[in-house]
């Protein structure tokens, strides 16, 4: 039975270390021809005690061991506790021992410990157990140490790196997280303090970003700055009091903003605006006597714009051809009281004139269009349409008489000298065949052209004309000279 149980053990022994390779399996093989021979000294320790002598000789065991012999039980307990401590050394120190990163740290030491567990695993193999148990001791001191100093070695560089962050030398601190990497690229705290650094960066940038909108006195580009100084920076109260402060001073603006719009829209009578004026007022939590006074105005001009006073206000605003505000006013009141002829008819005209205005500013902002006898034609007409406006609109008048001015420029033609050799063929991109000449004069209106002479065996030529009564006299040579 006791024989069972060494066999078990021993298969467990092989597969917990059969991941270290051919290095191990060549102890496994020790460790299986070993048993072998134990085996045998076993059974012939029970055929006779005189082969105790012998058997010594054969496996080896040192003296130490011998000056101490162990019963049966004792020596499965002892090797059933040396086989666990082993598996624990592989669970705790076996990536420690095979890590790339420790091995450059500390490769004397790490190999001082590799050996003494190489050796640990020898005397396991050979029954040697207090031997394998010392030698399994001393590797376990010996990661534990490696393990420690390069622990310590990595804190250092982190210790190093915080102490640059917080005497904001980020170059520094990025030199401390290298080294870091280059101990241990697994370590979590590198993230977090490569997100420092960044961070870091950004914050001097908004920093910057934050004395320049102080310069410029601009206080709605410090407010955004500091909300990202303080995003990134939460516990940092002074940012946070600044922030506060200018969010307020841009409230207060704000406030009298409103409240100087809520005042001219009320002395327009334009009730909407005063409406949202207040209304924004309210959202920023004005004093609540400024909103009472407002509102208070508000309702007491809408009671007072009756139909009288709507009638009288949109006279004297057509008197003074403030078309734009009549057309406001009449809009405002018909509808919520629809039906009134006369504030009607003053609405219907302004519509007219202000129709009238933008439909003249179409030609008399690109005059040049007028070229095209199309469009010429078109500003005719909107000219003739809003002719019986002018008297209602001095500026409907001013508009009429330049677009006439650019009319009569686009449409008096001008004398244009054409020379040539009396053998070209000239004629006119969608105009006349002029035919063969040696000098002819064509009137043509202000505009862009393109003339073409051909002749048989010659290259036809082609030239762009821009006729302008700013540029007469005009004269053009057209011939084909060039032999085909």
């Amino acid at each position: 039975m006791g024989e069972d149980k060494k066999a078990s053990l021993d298969q467990q022994l092989q597969q917990q270390t059969s991941a270290r390779g051919a290095k191990l399996n060549t102890y496994m093989l020790v460790v299986a021809v070993t048993l072998a021979l134990m085996l045998a000294v076993s059974v012939w320790h029970a055929l006779s005690d005189d082969v105790a002598e012998p058997l010594a000789q054969v496996t080896s065991v040192p003296s130490a061991e011998l000056a101490i012999p162990l019963d049966s039980a004792a020596n499965d307990a002892l090797r059933e506790q040396v086989q666990q401590a082993i598996l624990t050394f592989e669970q705790q120190h076996q990536a420690l021992l095979t890590n790339d990163q420790v091995i450059a740290f500390a490769p004397e030491l790490q190999i001082q410990a590799s050996a003494a567990f190489d050796a640990a695993l020898m005397a396991f193999a050979q029954g040697q157990f207090r031997q394998a148990q010392a030698s399994l001791q001393q590797a376990d001191e010996l990661a534990t140490g490696l393990s420690a100093q390069w622990q310590q070695a990595i804190d250092s560089w982190y210790q190093q790196a915080l102490k640059a962050l917080e005497q904001q030398r980020p170059q520094e601190a990025r030199l401390y997280v290298d080294k870091m990497y280059a101990l241990n690229k697994e370590d979590a705290r590198i993230d977090t303090l490569q997100q420092q650094i960044q961070a870091f960066a950004q914050q001097q940038s908004l920093r910057r970003d934050y004395q320049g909108a102080i310069a410029e006195r601009n206080i709605d580009k410090q407010a955004a700055v500091l909300k990202q100084l303080v995003a990134l920076q939460p516990e940092n109260k002074e940012l946070q009091d600044k922030l506060n402060v200018a969010e307020e001073s841009i409230r207060k603006r704000q406030i009298s903003q409103a409240v100087k719009e809520a005042q001219q829209a009320l002395l327009q009578q334009d009730f909407s605006v005063a409406e949202r004026a207040i209304t924004q007022l309210q959202r920023l939590k004005a004093d609540g006597d400024t909103l009472n006074l407002l509102r208070a105005q508000l309702s007491k001009q809408q009671r007072q714009l009756s139909t009288e006073r709507t009638r009288a206000l949109l006279v004297a605003a057509s008197e003074q051809q403030q078309w734009q505000q009549v057309e406001s006013l009449a809009q405002q009141y018909l509808a919520r009281t629809p039906g009134d002829s006369i504030i009607t008819h003053l609405l219907n005209r302004a519509e007219q004139v202000l129709a009238a205005q933008r439909a003249l500013s179409v030609y008399t902002a690109r005059p040049e269009r007028l070229s095209d006898s199309n469009i010429r034609a078109q500003a005719e007409a909107a000219a003739a349409k809003a002719q019986p406006y002018a008297p209602y609109s001095r500026q409907l008048s001013d508009s009429l008489d330049e677009l006439k001015q650019h009319l009569s420029h686009f449409s008096t033609p001008i004398a244009v000298t054409l020379l040539s050799d009396e053998q070209t063929q000239v004629r006119i991109y969608g105009g006349d065949q002029l035919g063969e000449f040696a000098q002819k004069q064509v009137m043509l209106l202000p505009g862009s052209y393109t003339l073409e002479g051909r002749r048989t065996g010659y290259v036809s030529v082609k030239y762009e004309l821009e006729v302008s009564a700013a540029d007469t006299p005009i004269t053009l040579t057209i011939a084909c000279t060039k032999r085909i």
